[in-house]
């Protein structure tokens, strides 16, 4: 092992020299070599935010004693062990072991799980090691790398500028500007503010345009991102579930709390000893809430992880398939979505529509020249010029202005033996934004002013928009420098995406499923309302970039209610669009894979990219999709939903049952001369009972709860606790009666007897609840089944053998066991009957959509030549 000591940091980089810099870092313009990187990994590796961080497995075992449910257990524990009640501290003790362990194993494997898959969509960096351009992990960059970047690039650390070619940085995310800035190296003054160092790259941002190669000078902690989120201890922003669980369990404690404080003094009033009196109101107020709430969220959410990962969608984020289930708009590009993402040159063309193949060889040598960030139309122009057998040997770049999201244009100085007059500029890009940098164009053979042909142009490009094409403009001049001013326009490029065969059908599936799809586009207007048109969405309700410009933040929500197109978007756009519909109640997820779809990303409920995306939108991103498919998407999005049922199903029936008993044994504890159910007692019925609730993960769906988005609703779950809640206690009170003053049980007795029945009618009803329909006609798990069944027999084992001694219950008779059976069948009877009545209700109804998805004839695609 080398012990070679790391290179010293240095305070204010920004001061030095990069040269000098680098070899005071023991590197140099190629890099460091494998064997000094290696050397300095360790001490990096050390040096990382998340060094020694919340995914260690000890700080996630210890995570799981911390909840106010295991804290009030531990304080039972201690109540009972000081008391000398040590039976009771063990099973107290034994509950929750098993609770927390639990959770920490499915814990851990779905993390372990997770790293695995995410190894497809891992970060990486463009280093020089040994003067070679290698690609290496994030956490494998070390201080005195060099490392190259372009458009899209995620910056892995801190770094100062070596060279540059037109880069630009957006560094909005830790600086809070709008524009992304330029980068060029050379040392800046020591008092130079963070936002204007225009040397040094900064951890965590992306590189919005250009190239450059750049020497690292600090990474993880020393970063500024680094210390920025190691000072302020930043967390992701929570995902709509987790909210509705902090507001749950606030729900739930302040139900606790009261029911602790009121039931003991009730029992103090009545004279019961104050042991009993503590040990019972924590018991019932521990039986209140779901124990084994977060075992049932993790395994619910490890196992739709595992579903969605069957149709080629990763999720980054376990809480986020909640959300993702929640969803009701999507909003999604075109290209590769809608389409087909295989972008070829349908023609080159001159200003007045006709085919002009002298333009290909103008275009090839701006998208086969241009050293950014290429894209699907530079790469068709290429495989356009191949086919063609154009030929641009000794042609070569001298300079270039890289393309941007302002500009919307792409230059490239090229200097061609071809061309007589010297270098040329040649300018590609969207057509009014080249149309605003030319002053002539050419017309058969003729330069003519702009203003004679401009008309035609413009109509020209409407007219193949509404056949669906997109166009771009090409301009050229001779010139010595890459300024972009008085160019001759020369002709039109026209490129065909079809939309895919199953789009339409897709899409019309998602608004059956509640989820209405919105468009997001760059496309000109009449590109986009015949896509539109195509695809099913309604080709009036379109909104361009420049009527998104006019709108405020409120009138954009009003807009994009009924908007299911937009087109001319910016980076700004599309994240207003998102933002503006979150607004207005939707849970919103953005489908992504662009630079300028990460700040959309980052504002959506459920961020989605796909893998080959650029760094920063993958990084954006909460869910990756293998394949950049709607269809798979669609089907993940319903195993989401199966995944947040099955955890209502667990709350509502834990919850509604447990508010039932605690009813019943509060009121017994007053009516009754002894208490119905001892603590240890109470206990072990809640880890009995909750034990098949561990395979509602599961457990089978029913069809029609899957058609609609599914979110958190308080009232509904009030509703159910207090229905079917008052409903359990009605039968609990009609079997304490049977059992005290029909049967005349005594102490023992009567908490055998109820200990069965408690545990049967749990178990029983946990087959009705599970559905909102006829229990026969919904099919449950096997394996919900077999706990079931093992659950009972522990049941009737404990009360008709000598091992219930150990709880302090007795042997009954057997016609004690089959009246308490008896109740128990009758029960899940009444249940059947009460169950429709309570989903007819229409505040308990799945949440629709609150406007409805517009239907519109769909244009089958054409294949286009």
């Amino acid at each position: 092992m080398n012990d070679a000591a790391p290179p010293q940091l240095p305070d204010r980089p920004w001061t030095e020299d990069a040269g000098a810099l680098a070899t005071a870092l023991g590197s140099s313009p190629a890099g460091l070599t494998s064997k000094d990187a290696a050397a300095r990994l360790d001490a990096t590796r050390a040096r990382a935010v998340d060094a020694g961080g919340a995914n260690s497995p000890w700080r996630l075992l210890a995570r799981q004693f911390t909840s106010p449910i295991i804290i009030i257990l531990v304080v039972a524990t201690l109540i009972a062990g000081v008391l000398g009640d040590w039976l009771d501290s063990v099973i107290i003790l034994v509950i929750v072991l098993l609770s927390g362990l639990l959770d920490f194993v499915q814990e851990r494997g779905a993390q372990a799980s997770m790293d695995r898959l995410l190894g497809a969509v891992r970060l990486t960096a463009t280093v020089r090691r040994d003067g070679t351009a290698t690609e290496v992990p994030f956490d494998a960059v070390v201080p005195g790398d060099v490392i190259e970047v372009s458009g899209g690039d995620v910056l892995p650390a801190d770094a100062v500028v070596l060279t540059a070619t037109d880069l630009q940085l957006d560094q909005s995310s830790l600086t809070g500007e709008t524009f992304p800035v330029d980068k060029r190296p050379g040392p800046v003054a020591a008092d130079t503010a963070l936002a204007a160092r225009s040397n040094l790259l900064y951890s965590g941002t992306h590189v919005a345009s250009g190239t450059g190669t750049a020497v690292v000078t600090a990474t993880g902690r020393d970063t500024e991102f680094g210390r920025v989120k190691q000072s302020l201890a930043a967390k992701e922003k929570p995902t709509g579930f987790e909210r509705g669980m902090t507001k749950f369990g606030l729900l739930l404690t302040r139900i606790m709390v009261l029911l602790v404080i009121v039931i003991f003094i009730v029992n103090l009033v009545l004279d019961r000893p104050v042991v009993d009196s503590a040990l019972f109101s924590l018991s019932l107020a521990v039986g209140l809430t779901p124990q084994l709430l977060p075992a049932i969220v993790g395994l619910s959410l490890a196992q739709g992880s595992k579903v969605i990962a069957r149709h080629r969608v990763i999720v980054k984020r376990l809480n986020a398939i909640e959300d993702f289930g929640a969803m009701t708009a999507l909003c999604t590009d075109k290209t590769g979505t809608m389409t087909a993402g295989e972008i070829h040159l349908s023609a080159p063309l001159d200003l007045n529509g006709r085919t002009f193949p002298g333009l290909l060889r103008t275009a090839a040598l701006n998208a086969m020249l241009q050293t950014g960030k290429t894209n699907a139309m530079d790469q068709a122009i290429t495989r356009a010029a191949h086919g063609a057998g154009t030929d641009l040997a000794g042609a070569r770049a001298l300079d270039q202005l890289p393309y941007d999201f302002t500009r919307k244009r792409l230059s490239v100085l090229v200097d061609d033996p071809a061309s007589p007059e010297g270098p040329v500029l040649v300018t590609k890009g969207a057509v009014e934004k080249v149309l605003e940098v030319c002053t002539h164009a050419t017309v058969d053979g003729r330069t003519v002013p702009l203003s004679e042909v401009v008309d035609t142009v413009r109509r020209v490009v409407d007219q193949l928009g509404s056949q669906g094409f997109r166009v771009l403009a090409v301009a050229s001049t001779p010139t010595g420098t890459a300024v972009e001013d008085n160019l001759t326009l020369v002709g039109l490029l026209s490129f065909a995406d079809p939309v895919k065969p199953d789009a339409a059908t897709t899409i019309s599936d998602f608004a059956d499923a509640g989820v209405t799809v919105r468009m997001i586009t760059g496309d000109a207007r009449p590109v986009a309302t015949h896509i539109a048109g195509q695809l099913g969405l309604d080709p009036a309700a379109v909104l361009s970039g420049s009527q998104i410009d006019a709108l405020d933040d409120d009138g954009l929500a009003r807009e994009a209610r009924r908007t299911r197109v937009f087109c001319e978007t910016t980076p700004n756009h599309k994240e207003r669009i998102v933002r503006a519909l979150g607004h207005d109640g939707e849970t919103v997820g953005y489908m992504g894979d662009g630079i300028n779809d990460a700040p959309a990303l980052r504002a959506a409920d459920v961020g989605i990219s796909v893998t080959g995306a650029a760094d920063v939108a993958a990084q954006s991103a909460s869910i990756v999709m293998l394949d950049k498919d709607l269809r798979a998407l669609l089907d993940g999005m319903r195993a989401g939903r199966r995944t947040f049922a099955n955890t209502m199903k667990y709350i509502q029936m834990t919850t509604s049952a447990n508010v039932g008993n605690m009813i019943s044994m509060a009121v017994a504890s007053v009516v009754l001369p002894f208490l119905p159910l001892l603590a240890s007692q109470i206990l072990v019925i809640n880890l009995l009972t909750d034990l098949p609730a561990t395979a509602i993960a599961t457990d089978r769906v029913d069809p029609r709860q899957l058609r609609h988005p599914q979110r958190w609703d308080m009232r509904l779950i009030r509703n159910y606790m207090l229905v079917f809640g008052i409903l359990s206690s009605v039968f609990d009170l009609i079997t304490f009666a049977v059992l005290r003053w029909g049967y005349g049980a005594g102490e023992s007795e009567f908490q055998s007897a109820w200990f069965l029945g408690s545990v049967l009618t749990e178990v029983l009803v946990l087959f009705s609840l599970r559905t909102r329909g006829p229990a026969w006609r919904s099919r449950p798990s096997p394996i919900l089944v077999l706990l079931s069944v093992l659950v009972a027999v522990v049941a009737f084992t404990i009360v008709l053998s000598p091992v219930g001694v150990l709880l302090h219950l007795e042997v009954i008779p057997w016609s004690l066991v089959g009246l308490t059976v008896l109740v128990a069948v009758v029960y899940v009877i009444v249940t059947e009957m009460v169950k429709p009545v309570f989903w007819r209700s229409p505040s308990h109804r799945v949440n629709r959509l609150r406007w409805p998805v517009s239907r519109h004839t769909v244009v089958p695609a054409t294949t286009r030549k």
